[in-house]
């Protein structure tokens, strides 16, 4: 088994190494664990070099942020890999967790294929806080549109899969790097989402995002989208999309985002708000998206602006 994880780390000292331990306890004789540390002003390549684990690859590289920063890592990765995984530097892998992966990941074959998981939420000292949504709907590209059920550090991909998803289009346009991955394997093979938690999954003040339980995870959402136009996250993740992989779309789904993601047009969102689809995991996330929409245009953040849909960016 030829695992590779990839990690991206930054001001991660703390943490860092017992992340990583837990991790090469897991990882066969030949795995190998890539960390890039994106361009930390700690101690964090140093506690990496510490570990002394020749299955250690650290590369140093200036500031790009964790999306950018993952991008480089899949650019970079080892092309003989049979299963490449995603860690965050602050969690703690389960016992399995690797063994779950790739028993699912191993048999696809050609089929590009994406594993993910549930996530056991806790504190800084490790205490449960609760568990991330068990989704009662399977993964499905309707579903990856509008919503993003995949938390990278719990990801696997096969070789078919990792190839799909490091062509970016314009990278810029892609905000969440785990979301796109669902969003490309949905389309053109198979995400498998695993109800298991499979990580301990740190909350504290220095999380990118974080993630709440129950409420807290509506409350979450409610403070990132004071702040950013989730709207326009998903707009401009699905043009980058539709650039580059749109001739490649069955013909209904293609239908589907011309007629209900266009965001230069008023009649396209009429119809993103009216449509009796639900593509959402719940009825309340749906009603939260429409929510979002209309807001995002009643406050005056709009639609996107048109210089933005260029449709020169190659197409797969």
């Amino acid at each position: 088994m030829r695992v590779v994880v990839l990690m991206s780390t930054y001001q991660g000292e703390r943490w860092v190494a017992e992340q990583i331990c837990v991790i090469l306890d897991q990882l066969p004789p030949e795995g190998r664990l890539v960390v890039r540390d994106d361009g930390s002003r700690d101690g964090t390549p140093a506690c990496v070099e510490a570990i002394g684990d020749p299955r250690i690859t650290l590369e140093r590289g200036a500031n790009l942020g964790f999306v950018r920063s993952f991008q480089a890592l899949l650019a970079g990765a080892p092309p003989d890999a049979e299963m490449t995984m995603l860690s965050d530097q602050d969690d703690i892998w389960l016992p399995g967790k690797v063994q779950r992966a790739w028993e699912v990941v191993a048999p696809s074959a050609d089929t590009p294929t994406l594993y993910c998981s549930r996530l056991q939420l806790v504190d800084e000292q490790l205490k449960p806080l609760g568990l991330s949504p068990e989704w009662g709907r399977p993964p499905c590209f309707e579903n990856a549109l509008t919503e993003n059920i995949v938390t990278g550090c719990t990801v696997a991909l096969n070789p078919a899969a990792l190839r799909l998803v490091s062509q970016c289009g314009d990278a810029s346009r892609i905000y969440f790097h785990d979301w796109w991955f669902y969003l490309v394997v949905a389309a053109f093979g198979r995400v498998v989402f695993d109800p298991e938690p499979t990580i301990l999954y740190r909350q504290h003040s220095y999380n990118a995002i974080g993630m709440g339980a129950g409420l807290e995870r509506y409350l979450t959402i409610l403070r990132f989208v004071r702040h950013q136009s989730w709207t326009h996250i998903m707009f401009n993740q699905i043009e980058n999309f539709r650039d580059v992989f749109g001739q490649r779309l069955e013909p209904r789904e293609r239908r589907l985002i011309d007629r209900l993601f266009d965001p230069h047009s008023a009649l396209s969102m009429l119809r993103l708000l009216l449509t009796p689809l639900r593509m959402r995991q719940t009825l309340v996330g749906d009603l939260l998206f429409r929510g979002m929409v209309v807001a995002d245009v009643v406050t005056g953040r709009g639609l996107l602006p048109k210089a933005r849909r260029t449709g020169t960016q190659s197409r797969g």
